[in-house]
């Protein structure tokens, strides 16, 4: 509906523009002016002019319009199904038979060994035995005597450290240590192994062959018929109803504009020749403004 407001609006205006190009003029008789000679003359012309008109019209429109519509839609629902099979299954038969075997059977049998024998001995072993003695000796050494309480008065009194200091003679022990190494040969017991032949009774693992009944089981195929039940998906069609947009004519009224043509009486300057209109005394004056008539 919008499209075509403005469609007619621009050929309204194409209209117009036409109107003021192509506008047609008739000529009529100059009447030239009283008061002025040298005035230009006017005359009348018709102008044809577009004139916009404004006029009621009924126009048909579209319309988007939601519309209910039902259709026929489908789901998947899964249906039960008894379906029946054959399968093969095998069952466990025992059966006795009759096999010969290899078996192992002890016997015993005399055998000579090398065994080791412990024997105790007594040898002898001679060791060495250390020992720290002091071999030192004494001497004679001049040490000073202990002096009295009177010696040292006497000392002080005097107040001379020269006097004679009494001395007298000790014995001092001078130590000298030395090991001494004294050897000591003494019995020991000691034990050792001699090999030595023992005859000892094994029993060997002799193989021997015996016949036996074994109990064997033997699977046998067997027919059998099943019946069981499958989940099977179908399609089912239900109505489903849904608002689909549609496009519905319809009718209606509105004001457009048209450009209608209209005669118009104008009043125009008319220009003619000078050697004709201008006889008085300002032809020269007349000639010189309106060069263009000559």
């Amino acid at each position: 509906m919008i499209w075509q407001h403005s469609r007619l609006a621009l050929l309204a205006n194409v209209f117009l523009a036409a109107a003021t190009v192509s506008a047609s003029a008739q000529t009529v008789t100059p009447t030239p002016a009283a008061s002025d000679p040298c005035a230009p003359a006017m005359q009348s012309v018709c102008v044809t002019q577009w004139v916009p008109q404004n006029y009621t019209t009924t126009v048909t429109v579209y319309k988007t319009v939601c519309v209910p519509e039902t259709f026929t839609a489908y789901k998947t629902v899964c249906v039960p199904q008894t379906c029946t099979r054959v399968c093969t299954v095998y069952k466990t038969v025992p059966h006795v038979q009759t096999v010969v075997r290899t078996v192992c059977v002890p016997t015993p049998c005399v055998e000579t060994r090398m065994v080791m024998k412990t024997i105790v001995t007594c040898k002898p072993v001679t060791t060495v035995t250390r020992k720290c003695v002091d071999m030192g000796h004494y001497e004679c050494r001049q040490v000073p005597c202990r002096m009295g309480c009177l010696a040292k008065l006497c000392n002080k009194c005097c107040g001379c450290d020269c006097c004679c200091v009494p001395m007298k003679t000790v014995r001092v022990w001078c130590p000298n240590k030395v090991w001494v190494e004294t050897p000591c040969t003494k019995m020991v017991r000691c034990r050792e192994c001699v090999p030595c032949p023992v005859q000892v009774t094994v029993c060997k693992m002799v193989p021997k062959q015996i016949t036996c009944q074994v109990c064997c089981h033997q699977c046998v195929p067997q027919q059998i018929t099943q019946t069981y039940t499958v989940m099977v998906a179908k399609c089912v069609p239900y109505q489903c109803t849904r608002m689909v947009a549609k496009c519905v004519p319809c009718q209606q009224t509105v004001t457009c504009c048209r450009m209608v043509p209209c005669t118009v009486v104008k009043q125009v300057p008319c220009y003619t020749s000078c050697c004709n209109v201008c006889c008085t005394p300002c032809c020269n004056v007349c000639c010189k403004k309106c060069r263009r008539c000559r």
